[in-house]
């Protein structure tokens, strides 16, 4: 799981299909896969739980939570992954339950609103509204 979190954070989308248990690989959209990853700024990853997934397991379950900013935002996305380990003997990705927790960026007290046409806080050199105002 780390593995494949550290791919999605230098936009290794190779890895994270190879990752992929075989029968899942063809469902997989790598282009939308590496346009998410370059979007989002990764801020880090909390492992939850895990079940099973040892040695003479075949079949295992990581609970976590990836923090990531993407349009402003910060999104914590939590899911819980299945892995089942190949012939090879390496786990491969089957399945995953999401869900996405999204906070708005505070404002600090006493700071004025951005406005629509005013340069983006972020410091991008973009109007506000075609960059973390999207």
């Amino acid at each position: 799981m780390r593995s494949r979190y550290t791919a999605y954070t230098r936009g290794d989308i190779g890895y994270i299909e190879a990752t992929l248990a075989a029968d899942r690989r063809g469902a997989f959209d790598a282009v939308a896969a590496k346009g998410w990853a370059a979007r989002a700024t990764w801020l880090g990853l909390r492992i939850v739980s895990t079940s099973s997934g040892q040695e003479g397991d075949t079949d295992g379950v990581v609970s976590f939570v990836a923090t990531y900013r993407e349009g402003g935002k910060t999104v914590e996305h939590h899911e819980v992954s299945q892995f089942r380990r190949d012939h090879d003997g390496a786990w491969r990705f089957v399945a995953g339950e999401t869900r996405a927790v999204v906070s708005e960026p505070k404002r600090p007290a006493g700071t004025a609103k951005v406005g629509r046409n005013d340069p983006c806080p972020c410091g991008s050199g973009k109007k506000f509204k075609f960059c973390c105002g999207r």
